[in-house]
């Protein structure tokens, strides 16, 4: 079993949105168009990936070129104390690996187009930025425990130790039931492997062990498959999904659109315009902009703005789950995501489409 958390810095904006998956982890800079995580996000239930499949997911030229990167993907596991992973890195990024011997850091070292190496006998790492120190391996249990999906933040943390998994999920279900008392907290899981290059450095495993979560929905193409024709990305951009109000009011997702009690739009201005959208909330748990809720592509994305109480989302089928602070989560229609003070936001299919297709 194994724990990951996250952190970020008091005062700080996060940099990196991290990708947690059953197989896997990836950090990719906090600015990357959301298509491009969303791809990486429909894969976090599957059980095994391969770090070069991730990869070839990444445009690594043109416009959208993703110059930072880091892929950490868990292989078969062995009799050593630890796990076997494989990592892959690229730019500005650094994983800290830690075994029974010790830690050791990792980066690409100008190496292009990436570099891979595999690691032995892992029992935690941290991934962020190049810049920041190499924590003890004391450290590996920091950060707010999270579970499967993308967040937001500074720095990741895994860890092998099975006690510090149960610890965290009773800190955080505590958490969660102080702020809603009707929903389930979001799953813990752990992370596994990492990526082998020409040069195979000394041993580390990752441990992954996911935990049951919503599958997130997007949409994907294998590597190497063409993208659809301009008249077919037309036709779909035509076909706005929307969503309803607590009065009824239902708003189409032509943009994004922020909801909370006083919402602002984002600091720094985006290519296109955002609609916000106030609710009522009396006691103010909904916070002043608590959640986005944008169409990308034939994906509904719902992501937490960094709300006091939360985001839960419950699916038409399945568990709910409560968003973490900077969590992206797409859902699928019939979805309703529940803000606080009644505020029930209802995601509707596209005109046409039943819920559920």
């Amino acid at each position: 079993m194994g724990r990951v958390g996250y952190e970020t810095g008091p005062g700080t904006e996060a940099a990196w949105t991290f990708v947690v998956g059953r197989g896997f982890i990836a950090a990719l800079p906090a600015g990357t168009p959301a298509g491009i995580t969303l791809t990486l996000a429909a894969l976090v239930t599957a059980p095994h990936v391969e770090a070069e499949e991730l990869v070839a997911l990444l445009p690594l030229g043109g416009e959208h070129a993703v110059e930072h990167f880091a892929v950490i993907v868990q292989r078969a596991p062995t009799d050593e104390d630890g796990v076997p992973v494989s990592v892959i890195v690229r730019g500005e990024v650094a994983v800290d690996v830690y075994s029974v011997g010790g830690s050791r850091r990792f980066s690409d070292v100008s190496i292009r187009p990436w570099l891979l190496a595999d690691f032995l006998a892992v029992t935690g790492f941290t991934v962020g930025s190049t810049g920041r120190p190499v924590a003890s391996s004391r450290a590996l249990d920091s950060g707010r425990p999270f579970g499967l999906g993308s967040v937001l933040a500074n720095t990741l943390f895994w860890s092998l130790a099975e006690h510090s998994q149960a610890e965290s999920a009773q800190a955080d279900a505590a958490q969660a039931d102080a702020a809603l008392t009707d929903d389930s907290p979001a799953d813990d899981a752990t992370i596994v492997r990492s990526g082998a290059a020409g040069r195979a450095a000394d041993a580390d495993t990752v441990l992954a062990r996911p935990a049951g979560a919503d599958t997130l929905i997007s949409d994907v193409r294998a590597p190497g498959q063409p993208g659809p024709a301009a008249g077919a990305r037309a036709r779909a951009a035509e076909a706005r999904f929307a969503f309803r109000l607590p009065n009824g009011e239902e708003i189409p997702l032509d943009l994004p659109c922020r909801l909370g009690r006083r919402p602002r739009a984002p600091r720094i201005s985006a290519a296109a315009p955002v609609r916000l959208i106030e609710v009522a909330s009396p006691t103010s748990a909904v916070s002043g902009t608590h959640v986005e809720i944008r169409q990308e592509g034939g994906s509904i994305v719902v992501t937490d703005l960094g709300s006091t109480n939360g985001t839960v989302v419950a699916p038409p089928r399945g568990r709910r789950q409560r968003l973490h602070s900077g969590q992206s989560l797409a859902v699928l229609p019939g979805t309703t995501v529940h803000l606080g003070d009644g505020n029930i936001i209802e995601i509707l299919p596209a005109a046409g489409n039943t819920p559920g297709q």
